[in-house]
Formats: C-alpha cells, structure tokens, sequence
C-alpha cells in the first residue's frame, strides 16, 4: 500500500524495481561492473558503479567523469545540454538523501540532485523529504519536533532493494555536509518543505558563495519568502496549472528554471517560448514516463524522447538509465 508520505511516481517506481528484480537478481554479476550474464549488459546499479566506490568505506576522491557541458549549464541559457537530475539523490544506489546517494550520483556524472530540505526543533536544516522520520531512519516522530542531536542519532533505514553495502555511517545530512560534497561537483536542486529552511539555505548559499552550485524549487508563497529575505536567491518556480505560468516569470531577478507537468497542457509552443523567453530552462519529472518504459522493457529512447517535447531538465528515479539512454554513460565504465 502507498504510503501517505510516498508521491505516486516513488511508489510506483519502487513497485515496479520491485516486481522487476531489478537489483537483487543481477547484483553479484554487475558488482564487478561487467555486466550480467547473456548477450545484452545488465542495466541494475553494481553494473555502473561497485557500492565500495561510494559508501561508507569509500574514501575517494569522489570527481565526475566529464560532462558535455560546464556545471553552470543548469543558469546559462546559451547551453542546450540536456539535464539529468536524480530524484532524491540516487535512490536505487544507496539510502534515500543519503551521503553514500550523493557519492554515487557524482561519480555516474549526474548533471543536479534533487533533496528535500525540512528545519529541526532547533531551528538546523535537514535534508529529508517526510515530516516524519518514520519511512527513512531508524525512528519515530516529527522532523519539527526533534533536535538535530537527536535525529542524527538515527541510523537510515536500508531498503532492500538497494546494493548490499556498508551505510553504517550516513545519518541525516546537514547543509554543511551536503555542499561539502557537492560543491564543484554537482548542481543542487533544494526542494522547500519548510519555508524557514529554505530562507536559512538561501542566506547561507549567499554568504558562503554558492549560488552556482544550487536552486531552490518553491511554490510562489514560499519564493517570495525567500525572495523577501535574499533578492538574489536563484529559485525555480513550481506551477500547478498552465495558465500560472505566466505569472511565475515576473519574478525579478527571474526563475532559472520552471518545473511543469510533462503534458500537452503545459508543453505548448507558447508556454515553452515564454519560459525561454526570460532565459529559464524547463523542468520535468519523467518518472511515470521513461523510468517505468525502461524498468519494464529496458527501452531507454523514452528519455530523448521526453526532451524532444520542448524538456532541458528531466528529473528521473534511475540516472544511470537516463544517463545510459542518452548515451552518456554505459555499464562497466566507470
């Protein structure tokens, strides 16, 4: 059953990974990144990246292999790369919002991760996509009512699904833990669950320098909060509806990204003119699209074929399928 915190598309896309094994069935053949057995390679994690390279007993130097295109790509508008960004960091690699997940998106070279940004009972960021504990760590309780003490005493929760490996050592990031990483690595994409935190990660992203390493993805309440508190916060709107769009283009400086349904609704001519007309990229999710037609067939075109509908950014359960079906990344190369 889908839990109340689970968004369709996670729940459907873990239900299938389920249905189609696939981690558990071809991991020992693809830990020793030679693919699985037969003539086509595996598509399952340990065929990209061994857990060793990236969890806990990892110890580096964690550096993407070289992309098509610069990092700022994500705020140049003269760049027409098209854009990978994991979903919740690297969900069929490690824990969800995990450390280990942000070492292995870097190393399969994806473009942006996407995590959630929540403030504890003491007023610190945390990066978690529940309001509740729960699902993800070994716990209990409101995010808001827990110390931050008290949270990073919880272990992650390891779902089965996932490569056997060593995650004894992630705990609930914090800012300085996840931009300690990532930046100059990869573009973060901070999905606001809590207005507070998103003001408080957009003063830090100012006074530490990194606005080129990061966006903030908020609906219009909560962007003119931040907007209020940092003018120069680099933000990505969220539109319900395909006529709110032209509203959430007036912002001054503007969105560097718009993220829309993946629908003719919205992927109209004149809507994808007027995004690109104040030189935002478009985002959107291809989760119950390409990711579900490469689970269940291993047909990977799906995600070109996303971009062609007018997309610069797509947002994916499974990076290394993205990657793999646009032709950047292929199984045994790293």
């Amino acid at each position: 059953m889908m839990s109340s915190n689970s968004s369709p598309a996670v729940w459907l896309a873990t239900t299938l990974c389920f249905l189609c094994a696939c981690s558990s069935e071809t991991e020992t053949a693809g830990q020793s990144g030679s693919g699985g057995g037969g003539s086509e390679p595996s598509l399952a994690p340990g065929a990209f990246l061994s857990t060793s390279q990236y969890d806990c007993t990892a110890t580096g130097p964690f550096a993407p292999p070289e992309r098509p295109h610069a990092q700022n790509c994500f705020a140049d508008p003269s760049c027409t790369s098209r854009l990978i960004t994991a979903h919740r960091i690297a969900t069929p690699f490690a824990p969800e919002n995990s450390l280990s997940a942000l070492r292995a998106a870097i190393l399969l070279g994806v473009d942006i991760i996407e995590t959630d940004l929540r403030l504890t009972a003491d007023g610190e960021v945390v990066f978690i996509h529940d309001g509740e504990v729960d699902r993800t760590l070994e716990g209990t309780g409101e995010v808001s009512s827990m110390t931050l003490s008290e949270i990073r005493a919880m272990p992650m929760q390891v779902p089965s699904g996932i490569p056997q490996g060593d995650y004894s050592c992630d705990r609930t990031p914090t800012l300085d833990e996840i931009f300690g990483l990532a930046a100059g690595r990869i573009v973060i994409d901070l999905d606001v669950k809590n207005t507070q935190a998103g003001i408080i990660t957009a003063q830090y992203m100012a006074d530490q320098g990194l606005n080129g390493d990061a966006f903030l993805l908020c609906s219009i309440g909560q962007c003119d909060e931040i907007r209020a508190a940092v003018p120069d916060a680099r933000i990505m709107s969220r539109p319900k509806e395909p006529d709110e769009v032209a509203g959430e283009l007036l912002y001054d400086p503007p969105p560097i990204m718009v993220h829309v349904d993946a629908t003719e609704a919205f992927l109209t001519p004149e809507i994808i003119d007027s995004i690109h007309s104040i030189d935002a990229k478009i985002f959107a999710n291809g989760m119950l699209r390409a990711d579900i037609e490469a689970m269940l067939t291993k047909r990977l075109d799906g995600y070109g074929e996303m971009f062609d509908e007018g997309l610069d950014v797509l947002q994916v359960e499974y990076p290394h399928l993205a990657l793999t079906g646009l032709g950047r990344l292929e199984p045994g190369s790293l």
